[in-house]
């Protein structure tokens, strides 16, 4: 049966976590290290003693018992709420591998650490914080980096929040390079949100990494910022458009603009079925090193070719 200083040997380890494990993270090295060597201690044979007295096994039930609750708490301390369960309750901070949260005056600041993990990871995050938001960072090209492509909520969500409500988003610090270590991409949620029934979901922008698509791929690459920044497009040939796609070292693929009653559709179109002296209404980005021209086979008077 292990005594107090056993007791004190088996909690000791907890004095090497350091505060690079904000809140203790399941399954880290020093965390299961811990735990196995507990799980090992508590394995190992003990040594057969003789029979106590009645009040020596009421003795002996309380030392186990005691022992039990420190290991409780030495796990509860290493393993942090991610094992042990955990709610919203009165925290205002929130780590995993993907994101931090932090509550800074009235709003939730969270600060994207890998942009590219499992939207799930973020989500859990602002959960574990008693804030049902749903943030998906998604790729898009560069003039929507660190903005909010979208957002929405249902009305218990945005019930008595009022005016003015602290939504945001953007990198920190400003105008930062994410490729740089100490940047990233931030949203700033009210804190009023804390408690609510209702789903917000936010949907941030990130870099694309190569061959993935836009997930705003209806911005148009003429734009300050974009691949095609400063041409005028709209409204010249396919062949003018293409030379100058080419000359930035781009490629293109196409879509068949068609107008009906109250607006127009587009669909995908090949290559070879497209005319040089066909009309270009709008161009878009598609990915890195493409763009996507949207073209009628002449001017249709129904569209206004201004779209850069």
């Amino acid at each position: 049966m292990k005594d107090i200083d056993e007791i004190n040997e088996l909690l000791r380890p907890l004095a090497r976590i350091g505060t690079d494990e904000p809140g203790g993270r399941a399954g880290g090295t020093r965390a299961q290290a811990l735990f196995t060597d507990i799980i090992a201690q508590e394995r190992q044979p003990t040594p057969v003693e003789p029979p106590r007295r009645r009040g020596d096994r009421h003795w002996a039930r309380r030392t186990l018992l005691g022992l039990a609750a420190s290991v409780v708490l030495a796990l509860g301390v290493v393993l942090g709420p991610s094992l042990l369960g955990h709610g919203g309750g009165s925290a205002t901070s929130y780590a995993n591998s993907a994101v931090e949260i932090q509550k800074e005056a009235d709003t939730y600041v969270a600060r994207i650490k890998d942009p590219y993990a499992d939207y799930q990871k973020f989500s859990e995050a602002f959960r574990a914080l008693g804030l049902n938001v749903e943030l998906r960072v998604i790729p898009v090209s560069p003039t929507a980096v660190g903005k909010i492509v979208r957002m929405g909520g249902n009305a218990a969500s945005m019930d008595g929040l009022g005016s003015n409500v602290p939504f945001g988003a953007g990198k920190e610090p400003t105008d930062c390079d994410l490729a740089d270590s100490g940047c990233f991409l931030t949203v700033t949620v009210p804190a009023t949100l804390k408690g609510t029934s209702g789903l917000m979901h936010f949907e941030l922008g990130r870099p694309a990494e190569p061959n993935e698509s836009y997930a705003n791929d209806w911005l148009p690459a003429t734009r300050a910022g974009e691949q095609l920044a400063g041409a005028k497009m709209s409204g010249r040939t396919v062949g003018d458009v293409l030379a100058e796609v080419r000359k930035r070292g781009l490629t293109a693929d196409f879509d068949l603009v068609t107008v009906h009653d109250g607006g127009y559709q587009v669909k995908p179109l090949a290559a070879d079925q497209v005319g040089a002296d066909w009309i270009v209404y709008k161009v878009a980005s598609v990915r890195v090193g493409e763009v996507r021209l949207q073209v009628t086979p002449e001017r249709n008077p129904a569209l206004e070719y201004n779209q850069d």
